[in-house]
């Protein structure tokens, strides 16, 4: 549950796969703000792990995110 979660705590939470890129609640989950990555709120605790994430619409892969494929060129 996302109400949880305070604003401190949310100010410093950071995408894993795009450091620099902040994380926004909405709803129960958090929202990458570059990737789109949608990572679930289990107990009141993120789950930032990305191999359990939720993948943007449209997107197959981690690969195919645009933080990605921009570090690779």
């Amino acid at each position: 549950d996302g109400r949880m979660i305070s604003q401190d705590f949310l100010d410093m939470l950071r995408c894993p796969l795009a450091p620099t890129s902040r994380l926004r609640l909405e709803s129960d989950r958090l929202v990458c703000e570059r990737c789109a990555l949608r990572f679930a709120i289990k107990d009141g605790f993120p789950i930032l792990v990305v191999e359990e994430a939720e993948l943007p619409v449209g997107c197959e892969s981690t690969s195919q995110l645009p933080c990605q494929r921009e570090s690779k060129t």
